[in-house]
Parts: structure tokens; C-alpha cells; sequence
């Protein structure tokens, strides 16, 4: 009977210290799970372009960044063709590549502390099919809504 106390309190104290562990974990900005049209990456910021909109916050803010794949965590179903690590891609940041703020973004609920050149974050880039006028004109866009800056 000792015995079984004994393995009752044990696996208590490591199932409490198992929940708490897990709650101190930082939250992230991104779903539980991929969208099928988007890949979770883990990227560099390569190059930030200079602002160019007319209006909006990306007239005031750098929105257009290139961004290094670092690594493709996962990607949803319809996600193709796939992204391949140390591939350059351009992207658009729709809540700008600076740090948030209520003034900029009023109905935002979640805050972003802004990317700078060498930054690595996870995020989900969603690409979005453009129709092709000219031979070479680009077949897509990417762009990313929220994401995680590491560290």
C-alpha cells in the first residue's frame, strides 16, 4: 500500500510540473494547424524594401521584405509548388514589418514587435496566384499575416 502512494505521488508531482512547463511556454501568434493553402516556415529577413503604397500603413511602414527559408516546418494540401530551404522569396507583411501598434492597427487583438534585417521568425506565407499577362511576369505573391519572431 506504501508502495502505491508512493507511485500516486510521483505521478502527480510530474503530471503538475508537466502542466505548468507547458503554460510557461511563450504563446504563439500562429493556428494549430497549417491552412491548406499556406507553408509554415522557419525564415530570415534578407532585405527590406523601401516603402512604395499610396496609402494605408504600408505608405508609412516598410511592408516588402526578401526572406530566406530557413526550413519548411509543413504545408498545407494545396500548397504548390513547395517551398525548399534556402530559397529567397518576396514577401508582403500585411501589419508592416514594424512593430505594431493600437494608432496603426485599432481592431487588432494581436501585437507584432517588427522584423529587421537578420531577424528569424516562424510564420505561415500564404501564396496568392496572379494571372499571367506577360511571358514573365511572376505566376505568384506571397504574403504573411501573423508571425513569431525567435530570439
Amino acid at each position: 500500500m506504501h508502495n502505491l502512494k508512493l507511485v500516486f505521488s510521483y505521478t502527480l508531482l510530474f503530471s503538475l510540473l508537466f502542466l505548468f512547463s507547458c503554460n510557461s511556454l511563450p504563446d504563439s501568434t500562429l493556428p494549430a494547424k497549417v491552412a491548406p493553402n499556406n507553408c509554415r516556415i522557419n525564415g530570415t529577413i534578407v532585405k527590406i524594401y523601401e516603402v512604395s503604397d499610396k496609402s494605408g500603413p504600408c505608405s508609412i511602414h516598410p511592408c516588402t521584405a526578401e526572406v530566406k527559408i530557413n526550413n519548411v516546418i509543413d504545408a498545407g494540401f494545396s500548397f504548390n509548388p513547395p517551398l525548399i530551404s534556402e530559397e529567397i522569396i518576396k514577401v508582403k507583411f500585411e501589419f508592416t514589418l514594424s512593430a505594431t501598434s493600437k494608432e496603426l492597427f485599432p481592431a487588432l487583438t494581436t501585437s507584432f514587435p517588427g522584423l529587421k534585417i537578420g531577424d528569424t521568425f516562424n510564420a505561415d506565407v500564404e501564396r496568392i496566384e496572379l494571372i499571367q499577362l506577360y511571358k514573365n511576369s511572376p505566376q505568384s505573391e506571397y504574403k504573411i499575416l501573423n508571425y513569431d519572431k525567435i530570439d
